[in-house]
């Protein structure tokens, strides 16, 4: 970081009851660490998956996660169209 630079810090928070499943989130993740190239989501930071036994949606960030360094907002927010992620700044 450079000297007057900002540094953005976010705090994420995920709301399991309003995610559909669509995975992407985990596609916005995978596209931002491969350098806007291409998409894989065994790239992602996040997960969401389904309990077999409940049926209830489970989401989770990894460390990995960098908040999306060098972007305007994490993507997995900003590509989730159901408001299952936030960030506070």
């Amino acid at each position: 970081m450079k000297w007057g630079e900002i540094m953005k810090v976010f705090k994420l928070w995920l709301d399991p009851k309003k995610c559909k499943g669509c995975l992407r989130c985990e596609l916005a993740c995978s596209f931002h660490k491969s350098g806007h190239k291409f998409f894989n989501p065994e790239l992602s930071s996040t997960t969401v998956s389904r309990s077999n036994e409940n049926k209830k949606i489970i989401m989770k960030i990894d460390d990995t996660c960098d908040f999306c360094e060098n972007e305007d907002a994490p993507l997995c927010v900003k590509y989730c169209v159901f408001g299952a992620r936030g960030a506070i700044k």
